[in-house]
């Protein structure tokens, strides 16, 4: 699966890690719906640390469709509610 993270580029990321990275996607949206700021921020830190560090990254000049995009290490609680709406729970 390809993943974008905003201002971070694009990550492959495969087999176990995406069984992993669904359960915190999960408790990411959860903070989001709950409106709790402070979860969000640190889930959100959560993934993006996972997908950079079990992921392979895609080279910069590759131009190559994102399966998901998670936002940017600073985006805030409101900016990210408006980038859920509609997202699908599950990855796998």
């Amino acid at each position: 699966m390809i993943i974008r993270v905003l201002t971070q580029g694009q990550y492959t990321v495969e087999g176990n890690a995406l069984v992993e990275l669904d359960a915190m996607d999960n408790s990411l949206l959860d903070a989001v719906e709950a409106s709790d700021e402070i979860q969000f921020t640190a889930n959100l830190q959560k993934v993006v640390s996972f997908v950079q560090t079990k992921g392979v990254k895609v080279p910069d000049e590759e131009l190559v469709e994102s399966d998901l995009i998670i936002p940017a290490p600073d985006t805030s609680l409101e900016e990210a509610r408006e980038m859920f709406a509609g997202y699908p729970r599950d990855l796998t």
